[in-house]
């Protein structure tokens, strides 16, 4: 993959590589800020380096760097607690961090770390040397919130890169160095990598969307006003642009990926209409199993689904799966079972947390290494994957196991699916369950609700709480947050 990029820095010199906020840089802007930035840290003995997550095109190109480098990269987040980036810059043993802007926003213990603005380096260009021979070395570490509440970190070698790299190009996108593509993810979010590093194996052009204001206009906006060719986005920002549907026009959207949580049925082919001439695609994939590792085109009728929840397709060359019951024995066609990935895309471990991994990754009966995502899926009769939710949404009450996507499926049709509505399990005294719905709405009926649902569901599965919510929460990777929703409720 990185040889790939650096061949286009040469092929594609004077097209542009990125656009941010509203500034173009060329192909060999971003090389020369690339390698003066690899110049930099190849003298210095850190293996592991810290970048600060900023809309700026340093820090692309210090990513770049590290990875041409052969070194590591560990994204810290400024809006981040000061104890999380001290705690995830001590897990990782990081002592040279690179940003571009003023130190102070990273709330970060300057002690025994070096910083170094990359804005300020020497405007000498040294000619490039690609060190990135070490194959098993790690690309990056993505920390992921543990539910013991410390970060937990999800390192990606370059094996499992390049193995992803591979598998991605076999999915037969139609793009070449014409086209312009999105990259709106949080830089903490892997699902970030994909969206900037593969336009430029290919000498595409890179737009980002700005932190700053709303973002899910900031997006609209850029798509629109750039006319770009392919995005991926969150079903959570579709939800948001619903109401603007009608005045959304991108017909030169050659691609539409949708990913990162469960996609929407309704959504998807309410959003038809804005994107007349687009593919749509659903991926999925756990950041353990390197960002994508299934694929299903969504077609514009007869989509494959369960409660509304788009079909996640099948897997990537190189992946393998099983669906796995509760005593890991693999379930029949058309049961629902937890699902494990296997191949050259899925991390080795946990870093430095062999308890974790030991959970996590497990020998399958065909004696390969598996990795249990927590997903809960079938296979259908085709080998297509259907997604039916997390392990951890279907819970037993008063004896039944209940679907909490069910649930919500229920009150999301009540609302023609024109919002958002969760259910979350609340525990109390004696581990006595309650169910809340909460519904992405300033006011609403809780009687016709509750008549509603009592229409379409046994009496255990009706929640006791009705809550209103105007915005849901997002968090970093554009995910709805229930963690937070259920402490604001």
């Amino acid at each position: 993959m990185i040889d790939d990029i650096m061949n286009t820095f040469k092929k594609y010199a004077e097209n542009p590589a990125f656009v941010i906020n509203d500034i173009t840089y060329t192909y060999r802007e971003l090389s020369e800020t690339v390698y003066r930035i690899s110049t930099l840290i190849n003298e210095r003995e850190e293996k592991t380096i810290g970048i600060v997550a900023e809309n700026k095109l340093e820090t692309y190109a210090s990513i770049l760097a590290v990875l041409i480098s052969g070194k590591t990269y560990v994204i810290l987040h400024p809006a981040y607690p000061k104890h999380r980036n001290k705690k995830i810059a001590e897990l990782a043993d990081i002592h040279l961090v690179l940003y571009t802007k003023n130190i102070r926003v990273l709330n970060l213990d300057t002690q025994n770390v070096d910083f170094i603005c990359t804005s300020d380096l020497q405007e000498t260009i040294p000619s490039p040397s690609a060190t990135h021979t070490d194959k098993n070395g790690n690309a990056y570490i993505i920390f992921t919130s543990g539910s013991t509440g410390e970060p937990k970190g999800v390192p990606i070698s370059r094996r499992n890169l390049n193995a992803f790299y591979v598998a991605y190009n076999q999915l037969g996108w139609q793009l070449d160095e014409n086209d312009r593509m999105l990259q709106m993810f949080e830089l903490t979010f892997d699902v970030s990598i994909v969206s900037f590093l593969y336009p430029l194996t290919i000498g595409a052009c890179v737009y980002t969307v700005s932190p700053e204001g709303v973002k899910y206009i900031n997006v609209i906006e850029t798509l629109e006003k750039y006319n770009l060719t392919f995005a991926a986005v969150a079903p959570s920002l579709l939800q948001l642009l619903l109401p603007y549907f009608p005045e959304i026009q991108l017909p030169e959207l050659k691609y539409l990926v949708v990913t990162a949580e469960a996609s929407d049925v309704e959504l998807l082919s309410a959003f038809r209409a804005c994107a007349p001439n687009a593919s749509f695609v659903n991926l999925y994939g756990p950041t353990e199993g390197t960002i994508y590792c299934t694929a299903y085109p969504i077609p514009n009728t007869l989509c494959k689904h369960h409660n509304g929840m788009i079909a996640i397709g099948k897997p990537f060359a190189g992946i393998d799966v099983l669906i796995m019951d509760s005593n890991a024995t693999p379930v029949s066609t058309g049961e629902t079972g937890e699902l494990w990935i296997s191949g050259m895309q899925v991390m080795n471990g946990y870093w430095n947390s062999p308890e974790k991994t030991q959970e996590c990754l497990t020998e399958g009966p065909d004696g390969k290494i598996y990795y249990k995502t927590g997903d809960l899926c079938q296979i259908d009769a085709d080998g297509d994957i259907i997604y039916c939710g997390r392990k951890d949404s279907q819970i037993k009450l008063q004896g039944f196991r209940i679907e909490l996507s069910e649930i919500e499926h229920v009150v999301k049709n009540y609302f023609n699916n024109e919002c958002k509505a969760i259910v979350l399990p609340k525990y109390g005294e004696n581990n006595q369950c309650e169910l809340h719905l909460v519904v992405e709405k300033v006011y609403l009926d809780k009687q016709q609700i509750e008549e509603h649902m009592n229409s379409r569901l046994p009496f255990y599965m009706v929640p006791k709480h009705i809550h209103c919510m105007e915005h849901f929460p997002l968090n970093t990777s554009s995910k709805t947050d229930r963690k937070r929703i259920l402490e604001l409720i």
